[in-house]
């Protein structure tokens, strides 16, 4: 039962102040990985640079964090760049399969949106930028912006030093 020696712990199980040390230890440790979301990375995923994910990246997903953007209208002004048809790129709706991951969001009482490019694998952020609405739309000035720093990293030489 209950008594001032042992301490309840999970599932109807008790542990005696002696194990309470590694009981606290375990505990947080899970707590820790669990809640922070960290997660066990493929052994050739701490070598991998922006520049060669972006350079190798086959499939996007675009996940908006606002309610002021819809991912088809990114979809659509990316697949009507030619070099993105030329590079064999494709827009994917299943964030699972994707090689990158384009996330906007709108930052509150602005007309800025903020886009991150995002190598799922390792949740790396590998690019970004700020776009305003004033002026034309959102999804093409976040296209150009993207297809820019997608150029640079493809016309990059495999080897050379990133910038």
């Amino acid at each position: 039962m209950w008594n001032d020696h042992s301490l309840r712990g999970g599932h109807g199980t008790y542990v005696t102040r002696r194990g309470v040390g590694r009981f606290v230890a375990v505990a947080f440790c899970l707590g820790l990985t669990h809640g922070a979301g960290l997660v066990a990375l493929p052994q050739n995923a701490a070598v991998r640079s922006p520049t060669g994910v972006l350079r190798s990246a086959r499939t996007i997903f675009i996940r908006s964090k606002s309610v002021y953007f819809k991912p088809s209208t990114l979809e659509n002004s990316l697949l009507q760049q030619d070099e993105f048809r030329q590079w064999g790129l494709a827009v994917t709706r299943e964030e699972a399969g994707a090689d990158l991951v384009i996330e906007v969001g709108r930052k509150l009482f602005t007309t800025s949106f903020i886009y991150s490019v995002i190598d799922p694998t390792t949740r790396t952020v590998l690019a970004g930028g700020r776009v305003n609405s004033i002026g034309g739309t959102v999804e093409g000035k976040i296209t150009h912006s993207f297809m820019k720093k997608l150029r640079a990293a493809r016309l990059q030489p495999p080897g050379s030093p990133e910038k």
